[in-house]
């Protein structure tokens, strides 16, 4: 995984040198400093209300769901992913933060234009980084859909809770599940009584 991630950035960075020398963006309103680190800052700030959004959306639907096993090994892969997307926003601010302190540094470096090759990597980066956040929020929606969705109307879902009490009652010994089961049956005899002397 790491080995691809930095696959990745080399070849942002290859692209963003090839564009700098073909191209000059002088006149630029978009590869301009101030536009993409707004951008980006931006794009921070809308990836953390994501992420805190999914958190509490997966927490909401967590009772809903009949494996929920399977449903946090999905829920990590995809908050695993959004955090690394959030991450790797910052670290573009905390680059272009620092280009620009160093600016006057970069202009030195005689036949490569640094500046304009840091903003154009920049930019394809969080445009990449967009684009997987997107695929994410989808997976989320589908992941949701599977998990929410019956597979068969005749079958019947039962919730986290409902699950526990099963799981509960086949620990106890005969004893104290005939004891269980009697209580059962005395709680539905005693709401239906209820039930029958408030409708008359």
């Amino acid at each position: 995984m790491k080995a691809k991630a930095i696959f990745k950035l080399l070849l942002c960075i290859i692209i963003a040198a090839i564009l700098s020398y073909l191209f000059k963006y002088t006149e630029s309103k978009v590869i301009d400093y101030y536009v993409i680190i707004n951008i980006i800052i931006t794009l921070f700030s809308v990836s953390l209300t994501i992420v805190a959004l999914m958190i509490t959306i997966l927490d909401k639907y967590k009772e809903k769901v009949t494996d929920e096993q399977v449903w946090a090994t999905h829920s990590t892969a995809i908050l695993k992913e959004l955090c690394e997307n959030t991450i790797a926003l910052l670290f573009l601010i905390i680059l272009l933060a620092l280009a620009s302190i160093l600016e006057s540094a970069i202009k030195l470096i005689p036949n490569l234009n640094v500046m304009d090759i840091i903003l154009l990597f920049s930019l394809i980066v969080s445009l990449l980084v967009t684009f997987d956040i997107t695929i994410c929020i989808y997976k989320l929606i589908l992941h949701l859909k599977d998990a929410l969705s019956p597979v068969n109307s005749n079958e019947i879902h039962l919730s986290q809770k409902e699950v526990h009490l099963i799981e509960a009652y086949r620990f106890l010994d005969d004893n104290h599940k005939k004891s269980f089961e009697e209580s059962i049956r005395a709680l539905t005899a005693n709401q239906q009584l209820n039930a029958n002397t408030t409708k008359k």
